[in-house]
């Protein structure tokens, strides 16, 4: 795996984003987070996965410098493998646990959302559904995933304004499961997967999947992403995505 650091001890496998000092996600990680959790549901050695990132960033999100240089082949196989990604890690059947060591914006916050639990680092990271104040128009199953977590009314109006949460608003709204120290956020995560994984796998799998069923129905149908697709192309979305591209290069 070029993107992914992978290692099972004790029937745990940890997952560790590895792009960069961002984790900043791109076409090629993203096929490799799904190839992995397409390989791991059905690895006998592994009972549950922690999926965790690095330094400061659990992942920043879409790699918005190259993906927005993409042509339109390529931008339409970015979203169905974004797609595809998110469906497989929700239908991952095993117990899943994310350490959010660090920010967790955007692609990241999705990301963390396909957990079954999820572990945040305090300090001034952020976390949150930014993306209408970037120019990307969120799916339907996108809210879907945001609602179950944090309510309906919380999940539209979070949406709508982009809202990044710092790690005590993301508690106090159910978006996280708790928040600990930078160090202890993984460890923690360890000992609740692994506390999951004594669990008798195919019931906890089975119910899992039965409580996902309807969300997991929409991330099949790839008809929910055209309209994010057609929307990519917009002449003012691309504006306001350009003006967030210049300004990143501007600061590298």
């Amino acid at each position: 795996m070029e993107f992914l650091k992978i290692n099972t001890e004790n029937a745990i496998t940890t997952v560790q984003l590895d792009r960069g000092t961002a984790n900043a996600l791109q076409t090629g990680m993203i096929k490799e987070i799904t190839t992995a959790f397409n390989q791991l549901k059905d690895d006998p050695n592994t009972r549950a996965v922690v999926l965790v990132g690095k330094g400061n960033f659990f992942s920043a999100g879409l790699d918005v410098i190259e993906i927005e240089a993409y042509n339109e082949a390529e931008s339409v196989d970015f979203w169905n493998a974004f797609a595809s990604m998110i469906g497989t890690l929700l239908a991952f059947p095993k117990p899943l646990v994310a350490a959010i060591n660090g920010h967790s914006p955007a692609g990241g916050a999705i990301l963390a959302l396909t957990a079954d639990f999820r572990f945040m680092a305090q300090g001034k990271f952020r976390i949150g559904l930014n993306e209408v104040p970037v120019g990307i128009a969120v799916p339907e199953p996108i809210y879907d995933m945001y609602a179950r977590v944090i309510g309906h009314r919380n999940a539209y109006q979070f949406l709508l304004e982009g809202k990044l949460s710092l790690p005590e608003e993301a508690l106090a709204c159910g978006l996280v499961d708790a928040v600990l120290n930078q160090e202890e956020v993984y460890p923690s995560a360890n000992a609740k997967a692994t506390q999951l994984a004594n669990l008798e796998p195919k019931t906890f799998g089975k119910t899992k999947l039965n409580m996902r069923r309807e969300l997991l129905a929409k991330f099949e149908d790839k008809s929910y992403f055209e309209a994010t697709i057609k929307h990519w192309f917009d002449e003012d979305a691309r504006k306001v995505l350009k003006a967030l591209v210049d300004g990143l290069k501007s600061k590298a």
